[in-house]
C-alpha cells in the first residue's frame, strides 16, 4: 500500500474530529486533503474524462455554489453579513468535490484502503464507549476530548462539554448521550450512520466478519447516543434490506419481519406506558421536552419562509415568517428553533432553486443505481438513500451543507455502477494498441 493513500484514508476517516485545529478557519485535516487533491490533480482531470457521474456531481456542486455566491454577495452588499461569509461557502463547496474525489480514488485502488477507514472508525467507537459513564476511565477520556475543543469558537460546544462532564461525574448513564470525539451527539450520529452504511455495504460485498462485528458495535453506540432518527434509519436499512433484497430465504424473512412488526406495534400500543414508565432515556419518549414534537410546525414554517422569499432568505425575512406562523399555531418553538430538516434547509442555503437541483441529484442517483449489476447492491443503495432521508429529516445537517461522511456512499454508487471503469479500460486498450502499432512501425523502419 502506498503511504499517500494510507494518509488520505486516515484523513477521510477522522472527518469532523479535529475541528479545533485550524488555519484561517480551515481545519488541518481539510487542508491536507486539499494538498493531496492538488498532488493528484492529473488523476482528477482524468477521472472527470472517464467518469460521467463525477462530472455531473461536480457540476451540481458548482451550480449550487454559484447560486449561493450570488445570494451571499447580495446579503453582503445590503449589510446583512460580513464579506468573509461570501467566499467561505465557496471553499466548503470545493471541499465537497475534494472529499468525494479522494474517497473515489481510494475505493478504486482497492478495498484495503477502505479497511483503513473501517479501522479508524473502530477506534473512534472505542473512544466513544470508553467515554460513557459506565466506563471506569470516562473522566480521563473526557479530559482527552477537551483537548480537541479547547478554544473552539462555538459556545454550544463548550456547553455540550459541561453537560457531558456533569453526567459523567454524576454517573447518569441513562441520560448520557454518546458523542465520542465529536463535538456533539448529532455529529456523532451522522458519522455513525455513514459508517454503518459503509460497513453494511462491505459486508454484503465481501462477507467479512469484522464488518459484521463493527455493525453490531455501531448499533450499540447508536442506542447509547439516544438518537431516535439514527436508530430508525439503521433499523429501516437492515430490515428493509431483508424484506426487499433477493435472498434465498426471502419469503421467510418477509413473514418474520411482518410478524415482528405487528408484535412490536401491538406491544407499544397496549403496554407501552407500563414498559417505559420511569425511564429517563430519550428513546423511550416521543419528544425530548416532554410535550408533542414541534418539528412538523418548524418544517411548515421553514417551507413558508422559503416559498415567500424564493430568491433568497435573510435572517429578517425568516424571523418575519416565524412571527406570522406563531400567530397561526401559537407554538413558541417556532420563534427560536431551526427547521430540523436537512432537505428543507436547502432552500435556506441555495434559495428555492436549490430544491430543483436536489431533485435532479436524486434522479441522477436513482438512474445510476439502476446500472449496478448486483441486485442485492441495487436494493441496498435504494434503501440507504431513503434511510439517510429519514435521519436528516429530523436534523439540520445535510450532505450539501455540512455532512461529508455520506459522500462516501454516493461515490460507492458511482463506482458500483461502473462509471469510469469501462471507459478507463477502453482508454488503456487504445494506449496499448497505439504502443503496439508504434513498435511495429519502428521495427519495420529499421
Amino acid at each position: 500500500m502506498k503511504l499517500k493513500f494510507i494518509i488520505i484514508a486516515i484523513l477521510l476517516a477522522v472527518d469532523g474530529v479535529f475541528i479545533r485545529f485550524k488555519i484561517g478557519g480551515i481545519s488541518y485535516d481539510r487542508l491536507l486533503e486539499f494538498i493531496f487533491f492538488f498532488i493528484l490533480f492529473k488523476d482528477f482531470i482524468f477521472e472527470l474524462k472517464i467518469n460521467a457521474f463525477l462530472r455531473k456531481w461536480c457540476r451540481i456542486i458548482l451550480l449550487l455554489a454559484s447560486i449561493q455566491l450570488l445570494f451571499k454577495l447580495y446579503l453582503s452588499i445590503i449589510g446583512e453579513i460580513e464579506f468573509q461569509f461570501v467566499y467561505t461557502p465557496l471553499i466548503k463547496s470545493f471541499s465537497f468535490i475534494v472529499f468525494s474525489f479522494l474517497f473515489l480514488i481510494l475505493a478504486k485502488k482497492g478495498v484495503k484502503y477502505l479497511n483503513i477507514i473501517v479501522l479508524i472508525h473502530f477506534l473512534i467507537l472505542a473512544f466513544a464507549f470508553l467515554q460513557h459513564p459506565f466506563s471506569p476511565i470516562a473522566d480521563q477520556m473526557l479530559e482527552i476530548k477537551k483537548l480537541l475543543y479547547v478554544s473552539a469558537e462555538s459556545d454550544r460546544i463548550a456547553q455540550d462539554l459541561i453537560r457531558e462532564e456533569a453526567k459523567i461525574t454524576g454517573g447518569y448513564g441513562n441520560a448520557f448521550r454518546l458523542a465520542g470525539p465529536f463535538a456533539n451527539t448529532i455529529n456523532f450520529s451522522y458519522f455513525a450512520f455513514s459508517s454503518f452504511a459503509l460497513n453494511l455495504f462491505l459486508f454484503l460485498k465481501y462477507r467479512g466478519k469484522p464488518y459484521l462485528f463493527l455493525l453490531i458495535l455501531l448499533f450499540i453506540a447508536s442506542i447509547l447516543s439516544q438518537t431516535r432518527s439514527l436508530l430508525l434509519a439503521e433499523v429501516f436499512l437492515v430490515f428493509g434490506y431483508l424484506f426487499f433484497a433477493p435472498l434465498k430465504k426471502h419469503f421467510f424473512y418477509k413473514i418474520g419481519i411482518v410478524i415482528g412488526a405487528i408484535i412490536m406495534i401491538s406491544t407499544i400500543y397496549t403496554a407501552g406506558d407500563a414498559l417505559l414508565k420511569g425511564s429517563t432515556s430519550r428513546i423511550a419518549k416521543a419528544s425530548s421536552a416532554g410535550h408533542s414534537d414541534s418539528r412538523p410546525l418548524l418544517w411548515i414554517t421553514a417551507l413558508y419562509a422559503v416559498s415567500s422569499n424564493p430568491f433568497g432568505l435573510t435572517q429578517a425575512d425568516y424571523q418575519t415568517a416565524r412571527q406570522e406562523m406563531f400567530r397561526v399555531f401559537g407554538n413558541s418553538d417556532i420563534l427560536y428553533l431551526w427547521p430540523h430538516n436537512g432537505i428543507i434547509n436547502i432552500g435556506f442555503h441555495y434559495t428555492f432553486f436549490g430544491y430543483f437541483i436536489f431533485a435532479f441529484l436524486v434522479a441522477m442517483l436513482l438512474k445510476t443505481i439502476n446500472k449496478v449489476k448486483e441486485k442485492k447492491i441495487v436494493s441496498f443503495f435504494r434503501l440507504v438513500l431513503i434511510a439517510y432521508v429519514i435521519q436528516t429529516s429530523f436534523h439540520n445537517n445535510f450532505i450539501l451543507e455540512s455532512d461529508y461522511a455520506f459522500l462516501m456512499i454516493l461515490m460507492l454508487i458511482s463506482l458500483e455502477a461502473g462509471n469510469g471503469t469501462y471507459k478507463m479500460q477502453t482508454v488503456l486498450k487504445e494506449k496499448d494498441l497505439h504502443s503496439t502499432r508504434m513498435a511495429k512501425l519502428t521495427t519495420t523502419k529499421f
